[in-house]
């Protein structure tokens, strides 16, 4: 009897040890999903999406390929946030979305992977009317090489639904782009060109600078709204153009208390963009005690580099392009490539604008 329960258990034993072999090797495998015309096949292992078509392996060992214009949802084991994205989206929070994938962006050592995130973050921007940061990531990827399957639908709508100063925003960075490229990646960025009209259409929107205002001459269009930036209030009226009411939204909100830094970035900025609509000077000089009171302030917050960029650009406004220079300078480690591509381009430019200038007084 004794020998038998020996046997018994040995038997058991067994058994225990094959479960948890089949457990862990379950655990292993089938950690991915992809979700094919509104159905999730799972578990499997992801491979690759390259040339339009989605590359991956069933439990099974079969190899199976599939057209990606079918691919509505991904999920990769070793990259949690992109499980996680996909649960944000599916009950409309494509803000917190963005956020899951910009961070499997900075984790991703796969070209492909970083280009999937960017192809979605495209599209939830899209969909939060960030048109500037929708349209500046989408140029990048076209500008570093994604396959043309991440790249295949440029955000025409919310660019042709910007105001003047994203869409000028968007013809000056399509236009540095499009002889980067092949003709295939030119013709989609000639379809964000022609959403975001000719520049003649927007000259006619009188957003520029004002001859008769005394200043350098240089001030450009109204700058568009770093992507650090939710949406809201203030930022919508400012996206629309209604300064005036901005501007009193905007010093409400500084009535109320938290998100300090926010609020006085977004101040200065309609501020500046009152300014360079009617080219006053003291309208300039107040938009940038709102931007230096960020940088004093509050250095760390999320507009920090914005806040220092935009002083430096109203002092060099003024013509004191010394400080202007040393605020960029200072601003230049604030602002991320890819997390804010419309600023940094923007901070390039005024840092190029300022390069051999003579200092005022």
């Amino acid at each position: 009897m004794a020998r038998g329960n020996s046997t018994l258990k040995t038997r058991l034993g067994g058994v225990c040890i094959l479960a948890v072999l089949l457990v862990a090797i379950s655990s292993a495998f089938g950690q991915d999903a992809v979700k094919l015309s509104g159905l999730w096949v799972q578990p499997v292992t992801v491979h690759t999406i390259q040339q339009g078509q989605v590359h991956y392996q069933t439990r099974s060992g079969n190899e199976l390929v599939r057209s990606a214009k079918s691919l509505e949802g991904l999920k990769l084991g070793r990259y949690p946030a992109l499980g996680e994205a996909e649960t944000a989206v599916s009950r409309g929070d494509d803000t917190q979305a963005v956020a899951l994938w910009w961070q499997v962006a900075q984790q991703a050592e796969e070209p492909w992977v970083r280009w999937y995130v960017g192809m979605k973050r495209v599209q939830a921007l899209a969909r939060l009317d960030k048109a500037d940061s929708a349209a500046g990531l989408y140029i990048d990827m076209v500008v570093s090489g994604a396959d043309l399957y991440f790249v295949a639908q440029p955000p025409v709508d919310v660019v042709a639904q910007a105001d003047a100063a994203v869409r000028i925003r968007v013809l000056e960075l399509t236009k540095a782009a499009i002889g980067t490229v092949g003709p295939e990646q030119a013709a989609l960025l000639q379809k964000l060109t022609t959403a975001a009209g000719t520049p003649a259409d927007l000259d006619s929107t009188g957003i520029g600078a004002n001859p008769e205002s005394g200043l350098t001459g240089r001030a450009a269009a109204v700058p568009a709204l770093s992507a650090s930036v939710p949406p809201g209030s203030v930022a919508n009226l400012y996206r629309r153009g209604s300064y005036d009411q901005a501007l009193l939204a905007a010093e409400e909100s500084l009535t109320q208390p938290g998100k300090t830094a926010s609020k006085l970035y977004l101040k200065g900025m309609v501020q500046l963009a009152l300014a360079e609509s009617t080219g006053d000077r003291d309208g300039y000089k107040s938009a940038g005690l709102s931007f230096m009171r960020v940088v004093v302030y509050f250095p760390r917050s999320a507009v920090a580099g914005p806040a220092t960029l935009e002083a430096g650009y109203v002092h060099e406004l003024i013509n004191r392009n010394d400080i202007a220079s040393r605020l960029y300078d200072r601003a230049r480690p604030l602002i991320d490539q890819q997390e804010d591509p419309v600023y940094y381009q923007r901070l390039n430019e005024r840092i190029a604008s300022v390069k051999d200038a003579p200092s005022g007084e």
